[in-house]
């Protein structure tokens, strides 16, 4: 998904040849989008092939202010030698939400084989709810698994260099830039919008790092819902009930514990939907989730 006026830049420069594995094979692909004002955008998929059936999610602005998931669909003829996707509904959105008029990336393109080691590279569209267009582009997209053996390498090589300092060598990592992407922090006054058609959302609260007392409140629409809670490893399970068109969710750090910052890893389950989460947060700050009602 684009959102409307988006232009952040985050260039892979150590993406390597990729391909689609037949049968219900889960891939995942890394990369950037360009739009048609020479801007980039981070941008991943994960795809699960069945039968030339296509499904799996998108997320766009990996680990920005903009950063959005989004449900894909799409197929593959080994008649034609084509590949399409799209995006048909979002999941949750880190953008601000002024309106509902999101821009979904339409992608077709040639592939000679589903089994071959290709990229996923071409012409995209974008296109409203209603089928006008949007913003289009580029698609420039790399096997995860690849990027990540390519990553490894690149360590090995830094480490082995005896013209880059040690400080520095200590301190750079591809492979874990490459784990931090994959983290889906909640940053201090951010707010993560995630659209459920549910009755009731669950969230299960734990520490995924050493238990420090990290002690944190959760708020539902401005009421307190768990109070002077300390976050430990024993998962803590959370029922919040969707009984308006928009329900707030407001966690607020307590304290730093022994370790700063205030973390919590919290799980947001809907009946579809389950989004991994990760709170930094110093002693008063708060981060948000919005759930608002699909019809």
């Amino acid at each position: 998904m684009l959102k409307k006026g988006s232009c952040f830049i985050i260039i892979f420069t150590f993406l390597v040849n990729s391909g689609l594995i037949y049968g219900q094979i889960e891939q995942e692909y890394l990369g950037v989008i360009k739009l048609n004002d020479s801007s980039f955008i981070s941008y991943r998929i994960n795809l699960l092939e069945n039968n030339n059936l296509i499904s799996g999610y998108s997320i766009t602005d990996i680990g920005g202010n903009h950063e959005t998931k989004s449900n894909i669909t799409g197929s593959y003829s080994s008649k034609n030698n084509t590949f399409s996707f799209k995006e048909v509904g979002i999941i949750y959105t880190k953008s601000q939400i002024d309106d509902y008029d999101f821009c979904y990336i339409h992608f077709n393109g040639k592939m000679n084989n589903v089994n071959s080691n290709k990229n996923i590279e071409g012409d995209f569209e974008g296109r409203y709810n209603d089928g006008s267009t949007c913003i289009n582009g580029e698609i420039k997209l790399k096997n995860i698994i690849k990027i990540e053996k390519k990553a490894v390498k690149i360590d090995k090589l830094i480490q082995k260099s005896k013209s880059i300092d040690k400080d520095i060598k200590s301190s750079v990592s591809v492979v874990q830039t490459l784990d931090s992407l994959k983290m889906n922090i909640l940053k201090p006054d951010q707010n993560l919008t995630m659209f459920s058609s549910s009755s009731a959302l669950k969230l299960s609260i734990f520490d995924a790092g050493k238990v420090d007392g990290d002690k944190i409140n959760i708020y539902v629409n401005d009421t307190i819902f768990l109070k002077n809670y300390i976050v430990s490893k024993k998962t803590k399970n959370l029922i919040i009930p969707l009984n308006s068109k928009k329900t707030s969710i407001k966690v607020i750090a307590l304290n730093v514990g022994s370790i700063s910052p205030n973390t919590a890893k919290i799980e947001i389950t809907d009946q579809k939907n389950t989004i991994n989460t990760l709170t930094r947060l110093k002693t008063g700050e708060k981060t948000l989730l919005t759930i608002i009602k699909n019809n």
